[in-house]
């Protein structure tokens, strides 16, 4: 096993450690011990990617990772400082994305309207012509935030209901808007605009490719919020709203003024973000920008320590959430290189999941309490947590393993299950919090060891499988002085479909001296798997197809694949 795999689960371990005693000796309040636990969190991810990454961008190209991962997580800090106050506030807003959309929709269509020639040629635009497509779309975002104010104080309608509305609506209006602007101002009609201004691009730092732009107004909006929130009787007065509704109207609270600075708030902080994507990205495309941008706010405002029940929650709290949200996304692209926006919603999902769960008060989710699991209904979770935890380990395992340990997806799955499922059991038991404490930790070592164990005897097992199935299929395997292997299958039943599973067992065999599939019903697919699986490994000195169902052209395939194969035909 890879040392770097062990030195990043002892890591976890002792992370794990030190933040039992820390949040004892450091913290004296809840939110205290939730950033704390945050800052520890971001720390181990970005130590395990490290380790995990086999290029250790981290380390090799560090400015360029930050710069990347800054300007991701600026761009979501700012939506999610709008979420959070929401959310404090006792609402929520799911209209986010489509916020942005819109919002870049207008920016750009102020820009068509005011400078039609300039953005058709890509000519500048002049400093009057961008500050008034700015501020325009920055009130045409107050104007969304009053509007869901008002849906939801004077029509009485759930912010659920009233935030949808506009999720849905939104986009399909910026994209009426765009097609019209264009058709009038450009002669013809576009789904998108393309904005070149080069000033203008410079805001979001797209140009030089630096993001202290955006760092500078998310530190500055973020101490505004925070002075608002904890310096501030409207702040006070925020709390109390999301704390008890009723308690704060009948206490003389404004609370549908509090509504309305809220969700304003959120528009225009989501606005922003619009014209700073144009910004960068230089199109306003009203049907793919931001999609799901409002899903992710609200996972880093309630990973950032935000309750959903309202009047729980930090700015800084949010931005760290935002943080490692980023961080996390951006670790496990790192590592599994192609494909990880696949499972940027799982991850995103789980952690909300996760952070609704252990940000609930000590006294209803204590470590200690069985009433977490208790009864029928506890089991079934246990069922459905454990094998969640296998198919995300199959699933995200071995990509994010891939060549730090030898197990594949079934094995790695197999030790999650078994795990969790000791985990679960430990966590419904009736044992002193104390007792499980350290029973945790002695559980985490086990499965460190556990995982070692079986990542050492993973290649025996899959060369006893391997020596197995050839049996099976009628062939031979045996060993030369030096010790190659021959690998026999010729006269047998062999079809491509046994070929593939029997491939990637062989190669665990150190040295492979001849394959041989002479008269079997192998064909070119056979072949090519072959090539496949040696690629950039130890390569099988003969491979004999004399009598199979492979062509020519499959042969020299193969030749080209592994150099200096020799292939019988």
């Amino acid at each position: 096993m890879n040392t770097s795999v062990v030195a990043a689960l002892i890591a976890m371990i002792i992370a794990a450690v030190t933040m039992i005693g820390l949040r004892r000796l450091i913290a004296q309040n809840a939110a205290q011990r939730h950033q704390l636990g945050l800052v520890a969190a971001i720390f181990i991810v970005l130590c395990c990617t490290t380790l995990l990454d086999e290029q250790h961008n981290y380390v090799v190209k560090w400015e360029l990772s930050l710069i990347d991962l800054l300007r991701q997580t600026t761009m979501l800090a700012l939506i999610s400082f709008g979420a959070a106050i929401v959310i404090i506030a006792g609402g929520i807003d799911l209209s986010a994305g489509s916020v942005i959309a819109f919002s870049a929709s207008i920016c750009a269509s102020f820009m068509v309207l005011l400078a039609p020639e300039a953005v058709n040629q890509s000519l500048p635009l002049g400093t009057g012509v961008i500050a008034t497509a700015i501020a325009g779309t920055l009130i045409v975002g107050l104007l969304i935030g009053s509007l869901h104010a008002w849906l939801i104080t004077e029509v009485g309608l759930p912010p659920f209901v009233a935030t949808l509305g506009t999720l849905v609506g939104l986009r399909s209006l910026a994209r009426a808007i765009v097609e019209s602007v264009t058709q009038t101002m450009l002669g013809g009609a576009r789904t998108q605009i393309n904005i070149a201004d080069r000033p203008f691009r410079e805001l979001s730092g797209a140009i030089s490719g630096t993001v202290w732009n955006l760092t500078i107004l998310v530190a500055v909006v973020a101490i505004v919020l925070w002075l608002l929130m904890s310096r501030t009787v409207t702040g006070r007065h925020l709390y109390a709203l999301g704390g008890n509704e009723q308690a704060a109207r009948l206490s003389g609270i404004q609370t549908n003024r509090l509504k309305w600075l809220a969700y304003s708030i959120s528009a225009v902080l989501s606005s922003m973000v619009g014209i700073l994507s144009v910004s960068q990205l230089s199109v306003a495309d009203p049907q793919t920008l931001a999609r799901g941008y409002e899903l992710n706010a609200i996972a880093a405002s309630v990973v950032g320590g935000c309750s959903l029940q309202g009047g729980v929650g930090t700015i800084q709290g949010t931005l760290l959430g935002a943080l490692f949200l980023r961080v996390v996304i951006d670790g496990v692209a790192k590592i599994i290189k192609t494909g990880a926006d696949v499972y940027e919603g799982l991850i995103v999902g789980v952690l909300v999941v996760f952070a609704v769960t252990f940000t609930k008060t000590s006294t209803s989710l204590s470590f200690g309490n069985r009433r977490l699991f208790k009864g029928p209904l506890g089991w079934v979770t246990i069922l459905n947590l454990t094998l969640l935890s296998a198919v995300m380990t199959a699933l995200l395992g071995a990509k994010l393993l891939k060549g730090q340990i030898q197990m594949d997806a079934a094995w790695l799955a197999t030790v999650a299950a078994v795990a969790t499922l000791c985990l679960l059991l430990l966590v419904r038991s009736n044992l002193k919090p104390q007792l499980k404490q350290i029973l945790g930790v002695v559980w985490a070592v086990g499965v460190i060891g556990a995982v070692i164990g079986l990542d050492g005897l993973y290649p025996g097992a899959q060369r006893r499988a391997a020596v197995g199935m050839v049996q099976r299929l009628g062939g031979s395997i045996t060993q030369d002085e030096d010790g190659s292997i021959n690998a026999d299958l010729g006269g047998t039943e062999c079809h491509d479909a046994d070929l593939k599973r029997l491939l990637p067992r062989l190669k665990y065999f150190s040295k492979i001296g001849s394959l041989g599939v002479n008269n079997t019903s192998v064909t070119d697919s056979g072949l090519d798997a072959i090539g496949k699986t040696f690629q950039g490994s130890q390569t099988p000195a003969r491979v004999n197809v004399t009598g199979s169902q492979v062509t020519p052209s499959g042969v020299r395939k193969l030749q080209r694949t592994l150099d200096g194969v020799e292939v019988l035909h």
